[in-house]
């Protein structure tokens, strides 16, 4: 099975990892890749986590770690769409080679690009809302890429935005990237394709960068 197809199985199984992470914590990481388990054992219906192991033998062991750190991060969201709901999904979508790169190969790609678990429950989420249809195909793949520039520090400036409805306060570094991704409004006296220090200029909220801040950055308790 290819590694696309190994991860739509583990999506469709993510409780398994749900019990693995739940029971064991950083444990679960070491022993999944020290390979304890066994290809007959949990591995068995989480296979995308084979590929760190394979990492792992092949010496690169801090990328392997960080791989399943992140995957489990990601799945342990994804879990909180009822399995029926996520097969119900999966059976519609990815039946064919095409819904498979829309659906998997995308998730997984930006999965492989980001590098801290908050950020890979953050794309868990965004997978659980296309799942159970609260957001598009469209939707989703924004949200990925509003994902991959997340750090630290912008999360903390997507906080001191929206934490507060009617308030706004953010850096003007943060404010012009976030604002190329439609996070924020932010409008300035002219045309300018950048807003530099003394350029006025006014911040505001808007819904997309609401929505992205209670879905995304926030989340649920289920689904």
């Amino acid at each position: 099975m290819s590694i696309t197809g190994n991860f739509i199985t583990t999506i469709r199984n993510s409780e398994q990892a749900l019990e693995l992470g739940k029971d064991m914590g950083e444990v679960a990481i070491d022993a999944i890749l020290a390979d304890k388990f066994g290809v007959d054992g949990a591995l068995k219906d989480i296979p995308i986590l084979n590929v760190a192991v394979s990492l792992y033998r092949a010496g690169n062991k801090v990328t392997a770690y960080f791989f399943a750190k992140n995957m489990l991060a990601f799945l342990l969201e994804v879990d909180k769409v009822p399995a029926a709901k996520r097969i119900e999904f999966l059976d519609k979508n990815c039946a064919n080679e095409e819904g498979v790169e829309n659906v998997g190969e995308v998730a997984l790609m930006i999965l492989d690009k980001i590098d801290h678990p908050r950020l890979a429950t953050m794309l868990g989420r965004a997978f659980a809302l296309l799942t159970i249809g609260e957001i598009s195909q469209h939707e989703f793949d924004i949200y990925c890429h509003a994902i991959k520039i997340m750090n630290p520090y912008i999360l903390q400036q997507m906080k001191q935005a929206y934490q507060v409805k009617g308030m706004i306060a953010m850096d003007l570094p943060a404010a012009n990237l976030l604002a190329n991704y439609g996070l924020i409004k932010l409008e300035t006296e002219g045309v300018l394709a950048r807003v530099s220090i003394g350029i006025p200029h006014t911040l505001e909220q808007n819904s997309f960068g609401q929505k992205f801040y209670d879905r995304i950055i926030i989340g649920r308790a289920s689904y």
